[in-house]
């Protein structure tokens, strides 16, 4: 990005065909190409002069190596024989720019998975290449996210600034050496942000900074700022357990058995995919096709329009079991065999319009919020898939006619498979208590303020707690804090025709912000 323009660096033949783009209509606006420094066009490179680089490169990170350490060597390329034949000794400005996203590339392709390269590579030594900053290196926190053990020795990182572009990346950092650098002379007390920086940061300049038993406190409250209580079941005469047994059971097994027992002509059906929920890395599966979902999917930020919206919302048992026919066979959990596998939760729902119009204040219902799993069976490949899902229902009396318990709603959103969040303490079981007027304890008020955040900003519980704690607890200044390091600005100058789009150049990570929030 370069101010209000785009530059793309591509091949001759794909500008030949780019720049045919040129006055077409995107998204509601006039797009305007063109080519830069037309006097001199990018050199083209056959496609054998591009292996035999790759396969340079592939030789000399051969040679930085070493297997027994688990360390890639990344020190003193300048120096570097290999380099300096190919012509690319100089590691500073434009050489720096280019060679060192390329090795990036390159060393991806050694691995054919995210866990082999996670195993193989546990150590990086950047030492002695004359770093004023980390521009020219930064996409060594995409290429090795997970890296223990990072060596900036003896170069010229002069300040905090210099490094912010790794602020909050490499969250498995346990050693940092920044030795031989003027900011351990120059800033006195880098060491305090440097910490915050990296939660699992143990070594600093050869100095133990933490043990691992208060990183594992750190990541405890980190993970869990707010503690979280169990689901809250409050039945009515067993109505929300008899129904969630029978529709789990069915719903696997005879979905037109279950439309039924507890749908009618005005029983509504939706269907959400978040592709974008966060999940837990450590414990997660490959993520299966959506394509058995997409043409149901009824995302509201992605439809903008009227007809969408109400054609992908489904009413009545035709509608809806022509809807089902088209989505894959799925297994749930058994409930009594591995209950952990769920979150449930049930309430009283008032109000809710009655069916035989008898009752113009309404009629009682409920609200179940179910949360769990379940193995999709792909036809094609015969192998099962794991998907995450939440779904919601609105029960209510049917009216003549109808099952004597009906669906009113039923919403529900699929996502990639990731385990449940475990609650701090469990209340399975407990009874309701009655309400009591208190005065907030210190932990409520921080729960308050930490929500606020979250609404005024977008972040996460984790990065508001952070933020929070950094600022004393005083919302403005957090906020104040959140807006210093945080730009935003637009791709284009005009807004969308059909949407809205914001492309935001942060220094808070993108997994600071709830997924489908617009910050």
């Amino acid at each position: 990005m370069k101010g209000d323009s785009v530059i793309i660096t591509a091949s001759p033949e794909d500008i030949e065909a780019i720049l045919k783009l040129n006055t077409f209509s995107f998204a509601g606006t006039p797009l305007a190409i063109q080519a830069c420094d037309p006097e001199s066009p990018p050199r083209s490179f056959s496609k054998e002069v591009k292996r035999e680089t790759k396969e340079k490169f592939k030789a000399i990170l051969a040679t930085r190596y070493n297997g027994d350490l688990k360390l890639l060597s990344l020190s003193a390329l300048a120096q570097d024989p290999g380099l300096l034949e190919m012509g690319l000794g100089n590691f500073d400005g434009k050489t720096a720019n280019k060679l060192f996203p390329a090795m990036m590339v390159v060393c991806d392709q050694f691995f054919k998975s995210w866990q082999a390269k996670r195993d193989a590579i546990v150590s990086v030594s950047l030492a002695n290449n004359g770093l004023t900053n980390v521009t020219h290196v930064t996409s060594l926190a995409r290429t090795f996210p997970d890296i223990k053990n990072l060596d900036l020795s003896s170069n010229n990182i002069s300040d905090l600034k210099s490094l912010i572009a790794w602020r909050w990346k490499f969250r498995n950092l346990e050693n940092l050496v920044l030795t031989d650098n003027p900011i351990v002379t120059q800033v006195p007390d880098f060491n305090v942000d440097i910490m915050k920086w990296y939660p699992k940061l143990q070594v600093l300049n050869g100095i133990q900074v933490r043990t691992p038993e208060e990183i594992a406190a750190l990541i405890e409250a980190a993970n869990s700022p707010i503690p979280i209580s169990g689901p809250d079941f409050r039945d009515v005469g067993q109505v929300g357990e008899n129904f969630v047994r029978a529709f789990v059971s069915l719903y696997d097994t005879n979905r037109a058995a279950l439309l039924s027992n507890y749908y009618d002509s005005q029983s509504l059906f939706s269907l959400n995919i978040n592709m974008s929920a966060p999940r837990d890395r450590e414990h997660s599966t490959a993520v299966p096709a959506w394509a058995a979902y997409i043409k149901h999917s009824r995302n509201l930020v992605r439809l903008n329009h009227l007809g969408p919206r109400m054609n992908r919302q489904y009413r009545g048992i035709q509608a809806i079991q022509s809807t089902w026919s088209d989505l894959p066979a799925t297994r749930h959990p058994d409930l009594t065999t591995e209950p952990t596998k769920y979150m449930i939760e049930c309430h009283s729902l008032p109000g809710l319009a009655d069916p035989t119009g008898q009752t113009p204040g309404g009629v009682d219902g409920l609200i179940i919020n179910l949360h769990g799993e379940f193995e999709e069976q792909n036809s094609t490949t015969d192998k099962a898939a794991l998907r995450s899902f939440s779904r919601t229902f609105i029960l209510g009396p049917g009216g003549p006619g109808s099952p004597q318990i009906r669906i009113v709603s039923d919403m529900l959103t699929l996502r990639a498979h990731s385990p449940l969040a475990k609650p701090s303490h469990s209340n399975r079981g407990a009874s309701p208590q009655p309400n009591i007027v208190a005065e907030p304890t210190e932990q409520q008020k921080q729960e308050i303020l930490a929500k606020q955040l979250m609404e005024r900003t977008g972040m996460t519980v984790e990065y508001a707690v952070m933020c929070l704690g950094e600022t004393g607890w005083d919302l403005e200044q957090a906020f104040a804090a959140f807006q210093a390091n945080k730009v935003t600005f637009s791709i284009f100058s005009e807004p969308f025709t059909m949407h809205k789009a914001n492309i935001f150049q942060d220094k808070l990570p993108p997994n600071a912000f709830i997924a489908g929030v617009a910050q």
